[in-house]
């Protein structure tokens, strides 16, 4: 360290760095201005690593986040094929350093999460630098206004390897440069920094990349390709069918732990493996080396399937859940207009509402926690080698990347021979986030009740989920089902009850008076008069003046309201069960007034289609 000057140490402002052990004394930031090369090279920059070091480990300061994420490495291939470490970059390699200590001591005003510009080494910096070394630009200073203008053409001009004839657009040049802008920006903090601002004249990163694209895409245009029906239906069902990896996978992991602590021998483990894989169906041929990795693949895709496309959670979030149910589920019970509700959540933490990784809960379904509990069981290895998470990794304590856990959703697809238009379909994991925003729409649920669920900051953004075009398409599909339910309905003579049951005999024999050409025209016009929507009781031809619900399906009077209807046939069986059930609830709640009088008013409602029901039975008794 310099002992001519009297150095004082710098407080930290990176706000994420909030751990007990980021205020060790073996810490202590200093002004680098003040320092050359050799000084710095004992200066700690984290508790696991020093300035000399060519991968600063943040691991310790970020407990909960992947390697990936907390590791900035300097190990970056320039476009000359050397690496920024090489003994020929050094200059480079000592300005980089010098601006990330900066964004560690005193960042940019806009305080980027640390993870944001950990990614920025293999993007701005590669591009800046690759142009300095070809043009002799030793330092960042040294670059002038012509230099910027040829740097931004270059950038703009380069097309991308194996896809040479797409055209460029804004989204992948913002990219490219990202970080620059923050370069100028730490200018002062900084020994040789850049003094110019190389988007000066365009007022910003964004707007160059605009101006500079071939083609512009807006932020409401999305790039994630929509994953149809069919395909979401075919990988949930094969999904769930998968779970069953899991047992086989439990009774590979004991038996290898009898091998590991030399209970059985070596040809007893290979044995009693082969008979393991046989029992379970996935025997085919001989045993591949790599079977068991295989299958722990297969079910991670399996799993990760069913959690994204039932909760809408990011990958990161994902990844994020650890092992252990009283760590990622929970259930609660919501009583609501006298019915309780009960309600299943996925606990995790997400990045993108704070700074740190916060604890957050996604509203799913039961079966999901079938696919966490099939995790464990293939997880429990890592586990008990101390890895908390649930998507654990080859390494007994880390997460599961990002870039395996896409690897296996596309050869989850290509295993199931999962195709959309003779195609195996192309599975990545954000197409699973927008079909479950999808789904929700189609089910009514509001873009505020949406923004929670997908953990948006800005309702802006999930407005880009619940496009209105969205909402267009989906309405005409709603048209479309009115319009065939009517049809199957209206043009045949299924006994029916409900309180409109009498309005749509009406509307038959109306019908039955067309003629043929008129008919078609007929159904067609019914469902600008109300939608037919499937509800618990039945259907619902709603229209707004003659519903009793007042537009909340959950308070549904089947046998009175007129825009309720259903098929009487095989009804009764269902209507009595209920009548049962309500009775015994009626009897547990009893010390509780207002559960017992809803229940009694849904026993008024069945009492009333069962004796519609009777009427029918009575009315076909007198035809025989």
């Amino acid at each position: 360290m310099n002992d001519r000057i009297p150095l004082e140490s710098i407080e930290p402002t990176t706000y994420q760095i909030t751990t007990v052990h980021s205020s060790l004394k073996s810490i202590k930031y200093l002004d680098i201005t003040q320092l050359e090369l050799k000084e710095k090279h004992d200066i700690k920059v984290s508790v696991s690593s020093r300035y000399e070091d060519n991968i600063w480990d943040f691991h310790v300061e970020f407990p909960y986040s992947s390697t990936t994420e907390v590791s900035l490495s300097f190990r970056i291939e320039l476009s000359d094929g050397t690496l920024l470490t090489d003994d020929g970059n050094k200059k480079f390699l000592e300005q980089a350093k010098d601006f990330y200590y900066t964004m560690l001591t005193d960042p940019v005003d806009t305080r980027p999460k640390f993870s944001t510009y950990v990614k920025t080494i293999k993007r701005g910096f590669k591009w800046l630098f690759s142009y300095m070394k070809r043009n002799g630009i030793k330092k960042l200073s040294d670059i002038e206004q012509y230099d910027v203008d040829e740097f931004l053409e270059q950038v703009a001009s380069t097309r991308i390897k194996g896809k040479e004839q797409e055209p460029i657009n804004n989204r992948t040049l913002a990219t490219r440069l990202e970080g620059v802008d923050w370069i100028y920006e730490q200018n002062p903090k900084m020994k040789d920094g850049l003094e110019i601002d190389i988007f000066s004249e365009y007022g910003g990163r964004s707007r160059w990349s605009r101006a500079a694209a071939e083609v512009v895409f807006s932020r409401k245009e999305s790039r994630t390709v929509e994953m149809p029906d069919e395909v979401a239906r075919e990988l949930i069902q094969c999904a769930i069918s998968d779970l069953r990896i899991s047992d086989c996978l439990q009774e590979i992991y004991d038996i290898d732990i009898q091998y590991e602590r030399k209970m059985i021998g070596y040809k007893e483990w290979v044995s009693i493996r082969e008979v393991i894989y046989q029992r379970h169906g996935y025997l085919e041929g001989r045993i591949e080396r790599q079977k068991r990795a295989t299958l722990e693949s297969q079910l991670f895709a399996a799993c990760y399937t069913i959690i994204a496309l039932l909760t809408g959670m990011r990958l990161h979030e994902v990844l994020n859940i650890q092992f252990g149910s009283d760590k990622n589920w929970c259930a609660e019970t919501l009583e609501m207009n006298g019915q309780l509700f009960k309600l299943s959540f996925v606990l995790s933490k997400t990045t993108k509402l704070e700074p740190k990784p916060t604890e957050y809960k996604w509203q799913t379904v039961p079966i999901v926690k079938s696919a966490l509990e099939a995790l464990e069981k293939v997880s429990k290895r890592n586990y008990d080698n101390g890895s908390p998470w649930l998507f654990s990794g080859h390494k007994s304590s880390a997460r599961m990347g990002k870039g395996a856990i896409g690897h296996s959703l596309k050869n989850f697809a290509v295993k199931h021979d999962i195709r959309f238009n003779g195609e195996v379909w192309d599975l990545a994991s954000h197409q699973f986030r927008k079909k479950f925003a999808r789904i929700m729409v189609r089910q009514g649920l509001g873009l505020r009740a949406l923004q929670d669920q997908l953990k948006h900051y800005d309702i802006e953004m999930t407005k880009l989920y619940g496009d209105p075009n969205l909402y267009f398409e989906l309405q005409a599909e709603k048209f479309l089902l009115s319009e065939e339910l009517m049809t199957e309905f209206i043009g045949s003579q299924i006994p029916i009850i409900g309180g409109g049951a009498v309005e749509i005999q009406e509307i038959r024999k109306e019908f039955l008076g067309l003629a043929k050409k008129d008919r078609g025209k007929f159904l067609k016009s019914l469902p600008s008069q109300g939608l037919v929507e499937q509800t618990d009781d039945g259907l619902c031809f709603y229209r707004a003046k003659k519903a009793l619900c007042g537009g909340d399906k959950t308070n549904c009077r089947p046998a009175d309201c007129n825009n309720s209807f259903m098929v009487a046939t095989g009804k009764k069986k269902t209507l009595l069960y209920r009548r049962k059930e309500n009775n015994r609830l009626i009897e547990f709640f009893r010390d509780q007034p207002f559960k017992i009088m809803h229940l009694k008013e849904r026993n008024k409602e069945i009492d009333k289609l069962l004796f519609q029901i009777t009427l029918i039975e009575s009315s076909n008794e007198e035809n025989i």
